[in-house]
């Protein structure tokens, strides 16, 4: 029988060329590492720069904060990317950032007292350069993979011999109980941007009566760690329900992925600046943005300008959020129809609930994250 060919493609995702650039790095030496009395210079080892990614946000905040310590900070491109672009997509990100960009050609010349992996790969890159090697941990990667190659190189990056900084605690715990071999590890506090997300106060008597609810729901297309194919699903059962039980409507107002993408209730309002997320929390009632594995920004940016915000027990916000500090119920249309019904008659709860919000995010500002992280270097 003649072989018909089909239209269906298997995922592509053994190309080692992907990897071509940095082959060189990949082995099993562990890192050796140097030591100094004081250190100068911190390079943050990245993937480019890409314009609206919170990880990189995050990482760009904390330079720029230890830019203003007095340390000279770098951020290195292992993929080919200009410096322009790094510096553009960096200002993008975080407006006013404060460190030098440095492109790809670079990653064979410069020079740094300590180098920190911001990804499972740079930690194979910078494991055998001359310094100091840290590991700046912002999720639990293997879980980025199905089980397989790729899954376990990202595993085993925790073993070679880095010193890692686990940004909250469920990235540590995860890699305590999967990777008996694992080195070093400290963790510094997840922070909350209070300064650019500031707290408006918001008339809670007013649920009492609403027929309709404006959901801001942040998610990413491409990002099952955002859970954009199950929040769809539960979210489009829940406004049946809501519909039928109590003639309640939702408005629901997706963002954090690009506009082209058709999700199938709501509106996708795209990928947005500071300026448009803080217009959105304004005029919602609630906020949802899943975290599967490590926690998203979003969550504490929605709460801080005083929008309550909704958590799935399915995910990683138990970590970061005390339970009376958020809404936290089974991913699934009936737990949030009982939510719904449960705020609208008991709207002091809700008062309180943000109260103590308030109080909470004053604990776990961007300072505190920066001592943090000064002390853990301070004390190599």
């Amino acid at each position: 029988m003649k072989q018909q060919k089909s239209k269906l493609q298997d995922v592509s995702q053994g190309d080692i060329h992907n990897y071509d650039s940095i082959l060189k790095y990949f082995n099993d030496e562990p890192a050796i590492q140097n030591k100094k009395s004081v250190y100068h210079s911190i390079t943050f080892v990245t993937t480019g720069i890409i314009e609206f990614d919170g990880g990189q946000t995050t990482m760009l905040h904390l330079g720029t904060l230890l830019s203003q310590k007095g340390y000279e900070v770098y951020y290195l491109s292992y993929v080919p990317q200009s410096q322009e672009e790094m510096e553009r997509n960096a200002e993008a990100n975080y407006e006013n950032y404060q460190g030098t960009c440095l492109s790809y050609e670079h990653l064979d010349t410069h020079q740094s007292d300590i180098w920190f992996a911001t990804l499972w790969e740079s930690a194979y890159v910078i494991k055998n350069k001359p310094g100091y090697k840290m590991y700046f941990v912002q999720d639990y990667e293997p879980y980025f993979y199905p089980y397989g190659d790729r899954y376990q190189l990202a595993k085993k990056s925790y073993n070679l011999g880095l010193h890692m900084i686990s940004l909250g605690p469920w990235c540590a715990k995860m890699i305590e109980e999967n990777c008996p071999n694992h080195g070093k590890i400290d963790q510094i506090t997840f922070p909350v941007d209070l300064a650019n997300y500031p707290f408006k106060k918001r008339n809670f008597d007013k649920y009492e009566s609403k027929k309709t609810f404006d959901l801001a729901v942040y998610t990413k297309w491409d990002s099952p760690r955002r859970a954009p194919i199950n929040l769809q699903m539960v979210l489009k059962n829940t406004e049946r329900l809501l519909e039928e039980k109590d003639g309640i409507r939702l408005r629901i107002h997706y963002f954090g992925s690009t506009k082209d993408k058709k999700f199938i209730n709501g509106e996708n309002l795209g990928k947005l600046s500071k300026a448009e997320m803080n217009d959105l929390y304004r005029k919602c009632d609630f906020g949802i943005a899943p975290s599967m594995t490590n926690f998203s920004l979003v969550p504490f940016e929605m709460m801080s300008t005083g929008l309550p915000f909704i958590d799935f027990k399915e995910g990683t916000g138990k970590y970061f959020i005390p339970n009376e500090f958020s809404f936290s119920v089974a991913m699934d249309e009936k737990a949030l129809v009982d939510l719904f019904m449960t705020v609208k008659e008991h709207v002091n709860y809700l008062k309180e609930n943000n109260d103590k919000t308030q109080q909470f995010l004053q604990t776990i500002q961007w300072t505190h994250t920066l001592n943090d992280f000064v002390k853990i270097i301070e004390n190599i």
